[in-house]
């Protein structure tokens, strides 16, 4: 085997393994508040994001309307898995 073929393989194995137990997550906005200075999404909005727990879920939806440092835990959302 290749020098370069055993790279490829390793590259392979290493991808899957960083995105094995992710999945998507939709985030639903319950209020219109504002935290941390910044205005949350209009009530009802949706955001998809790929994360591994709730908690992550709500982070990382969080961060993608703009909110910022630990505002993320005090949104009012609901979580589902898809």
């Amino acid at each position: 085997m290749k020098k370069s073929e055993l790279t490829q393989i390793i590259r392979e194995e290493i991808q899957n393994a960083l995105t094995e137990g992710f999945s998507n997550w939709n985030v639903t906005f319950n209020d219109n508040g504002t935290y941390d200075g910044v205005k949350t999404p209009k009530k009802g909005h949706v955001e998809t994001v790929k994360a591994r727990n709730t908690a992550e879920a709500i982070r990382k939806a969080s961060k993608a309307v703009g909110l910022k440092g630990d505002a993320w835990a005090l949104v009012n959302v609901d979580v589902k898995k898809k």
